[in-house]
């Protein structure tokens, strides 16, 4: 199989409290994996420094050349000012700052380079966008897409996430705290549809959840639990819960 991603004796301390030591993993082509943990160990730790958002003390990761990865935060954060559809085009992507090229050189006088830039939108078929995202928000119940972010509801707010996370078709997609996601049935139906579309793609997607995959077969409708348990590889992750080694350490 053709690497994605390797990690290799990844090391992560808060001073003198060791959160993980020495873990190694990696992330093959055609592979979906499933980061299961208690609250706490470290899962969102992990997932951001993998996704370049958070530092780390010691170790290696290496990613395949050119993979285009996105990242589902547990706690996705946008300006308040933002509508809906304006959060989809927020995060900087490769589409997005194509799009943003092309704009600025309509408003240019000659329109320098425009013959590229149409190859490349036409490459990157950035003149769907925004019809995808509207049709990505909708799967996902959003259909105001002109009302401000900072009305939405944090479960309103971490769809539009999703969305702006899928718009792209990355190589790699981390969801972060699947266990949340999947809270009503409406919820349910919506993510199991988008995520067997990347099975059935063999996109590579790594989900983190504190449900074993017990957990995941109670609580969920059996159709999205077979789905989970017997497509994605299970990767359990055992950290110390850093909660409580602070409280340990009085911090």
């Amino acid at each position: 199989m053709v690497p994605y991603l390797q990690v290799d004796n990844l090391t992560k301390s808060f001073g003198d409290l060791v959160l993980f030591e020495n873990i190694s993993f990696g992330i093959a082509e055609g592979q979906r994996i499933g980061l299961i943990a208690k609250n706490g160990t470290g899962k969102t730790t992990l997932l951001n420094i993998l996704s370049g958002k958070e530092g780390y003390d010691n170790g290696n990761i290496v990613f395949r050349r050119d993979l285009r990865v996105d990242y589902l935060e547990q706690d996705p954060k946008y300006p308040e000012e933002l509508t809906v559809l304006e959060a989809c085009f927020h995060h900087g992507n490769s589409v997005v700052e194509l799009i943003k090229e092309y704009e600025h050189c309509m408003e240019t006088e000659g329109h320098p380079g425009l013959e590229d830039l149409l190859v490349r939108m036409d490459h990157e078929k950035a003149w769907e966008y925004e019809q995808k995202a509207k049709q990505i928000l909708s799967q996902l119940k959003i259909r105001n897409f002109d009302q401000q972010v900072k009305h939405l509801s944090g479960g309103q707010l971490k769809r539009v996430a999703l969305a702006n996370a899928l718009i792209t078709e990355p190589d790699l997609l981390i969801l972060d705290d699947l266990g949340t996601e999947l809270t009503t049935p409406l919820v349910q139906d919506v993510l199991y549809q988008l995520i067997n579309q990347r099975l059935i793609s063999e996109k590579r997607t790594i989900i983190s959840s504190n449900l074993t995959e017990g957990d995941l077969r109670r609580r969920y409708s059996p159709q999205i639990a077979s789905r989970l348990c017997g497509e994605y590889r299970m990767l359990p992750f055992f950290g110390d819960d850093i909660r409580k080694l602070r409280q340990r350490e009085g911090l």
